[in-house]
């Protein structure tokens, strides 16, 4: 996991398990926390961590380098280091468990890997249907390939809170 220090601020990058990032706020308990959460719900660790300042999902951002950021406090400091990172900062006022772009994303993929288990089509066939059908960039395997663990955790997280089926995640989607 990276932290990247400086003065009374941390800002946590990486992936990791709850626990482990609740052992980054423990850690720091008189500094000012800015962490990725893409994987998990941050008004749970607002509540439980004064510290935490600010919450980003950057898990999936790819060379266009774009995160979503909730600001419980922001400070110029920290924007300025994550802009000198290359990050573009997509500012967003109501966080939720898997911000905006990961949540979507995520149900993208886990609908790619359902058709792939009912034999719908091979993945370079949903792949390609992606790109040129709805024109994105990528198509869903691309975009989960080396982040699998990601995708599985952040559907198991979704399934948890809501209990929605629409959450369960493909037997594909490796760990």
């Amino acid at each position: 996991m990276t932290n990247i220090s400086f003065e009374d601020i941390v800002i946590n990058f990486g992936f990791a398990s709850k626990e482990e990032k609740k052992k980054v706020l423990n850690d720091n308990p008189s500094k000012k926390v800015y962490m990725d959460l893409t994987c998990y719900d941050p008004a749970e660790f607002y509540a439980e961590f004064p510290q935490l300042k600010g919450s980003f999902a950057a898990l999936f951002c790819d060379e266009d380098k774009k995160i979503e950021i909730h600001f419980k406090e922001k400070l110029e400091v920290v924007t300025e280091k994550l802009k000198e990172l290359g990050f573009t900062l997509i500012e967003t006022s109501i966080i939720s468990c898997g911000f905006i772009f990961p949540r979507t994303i995520v149900q993208i993929i886990n609908e790619a890997y359902f058709a792939l288990e009912e034999g719908v089509a091979s993945q370079e066939d949903i792949n390609r249907a992606m790109k040129f059908g709805v024109n994105y960039p990528k198509g869903p395997f691309e975009w989960s390939a080396g982040r699998e663990v990601y995708v599985k955790t952040l559907l198991n997280e979704l399934f948890q809170k809501t209990q929605d089926q629409r959450y369960r995640a493909s037997n594909l989607i490796k760990d």
